[in-house]
């Protein structure tokens, strides 16, 4: 993406009209989200500068603060960030890579198969194989829709691949992989505590062996997003998404 930035923060780049990142800001807001933390890296400044004094202006959340990840560990260790800032209990996290065309907001979905399951919840997209080469690396995951709701109902969710590969469907024309929307309860922080206990020195916390940890507890399902999903973290996905109309209003 180096080429398309030109130096400046990938969250910043526009995508149907809007910074990525503040679009996701919008999507929190319209969630139901009132109080908002963005996890920067060093030199990204930039991002809070967008946001500054405009916490709680229309379409914003009401709050609006900032915390640096000093090294990139991981984006375990990007959302342990938050754990004082959620108080130990349940938060939403929403990446800027991902973005939604669709009715309802995405993470707003994802937050109500959170609270009718009673578990965390991972948002969840179907890819064809056509699509699958325009993603970044992923990993599919085994389960099912459950009939007449919008849970997926996930039984396995393997590693990621190398950071250089393309999500692969294998031999499936469909198949299911999880994407930047999560909904975590109170119980995310022991799973991150006991993942990191395990790591070898120097090892990325990541997010799929915490999502492990708690689906073999029995406390995490998916949701099923339906709707247009776009990765503008790779090229292809941020011109399909500069190829749309806007993907939401300022005003809203």
């Amino acid at each position: 993406m180096i080429a398309l930035t030109s130096g400046l923060p990938k969250e910043l780049l526009i995508a149907g009209g809007l910074p990525a990142v503040e679009h996701v800001a919008r999507e929190c807001a319209a969630s139901g989200i009132t109080d908002l933390m963005i996890v920067i890296a060093p030199g990204k400044q930039a991002i809070e500068a967008l946001f500054a004094r405009r916490a709680g202006t229309a379409g914003l959340p009401e709050r609006i603060v900032f915390t640096v990840q000093r090294e990139p560990r991981g984006l375990a260790d990007a959302i342990r960030l938050g754990r004082d800032f959620a108080l130990h209990g349940p938060i939403a996290v929403a990446l800027p890579d991902n973005l939604f065309v669709a009715e309802q907001p995405a993470l707003s979905r994802v937050l109500s198969v959170a609270r009718a399951t009673g578990k965390s919840a991972v948002a969840v997209v179907e890819l064809t194989s056509g699509a699958a080469a325009k993603q970044d690396a992923t990993t599919i995951y085994d389960g099912a829709p459950v009939s007449g709701t919008d849970e997926f109902r996930v039984t396995r969710i393997p590693n990621k691949g190398t950071r250089s590969a393309t999500f692969d469907s294998g031999d499936a024309a469909l198949a299911y992989t999880g994407v930047g929307r999560y909904a975590f309860d109170g119980a995310l922080w022991d799973s991150i505590d006991a993942v990191e206990s395990e790591l070898e020195p120097g090892a990325e916390l990541d997010d799929v062996p915490v999502m492990r940890q708690l689906l073999g507890r029995n406390l995490l399902t998916g949701c099923l997003l339906r709707g247009q999903f776009l990765d503008v973290g790779c090229p292809d996905g941020y011109r399909q998404a500069n190829e749309l109309p806007l993907l939401q209003s300022p005003s809203t």
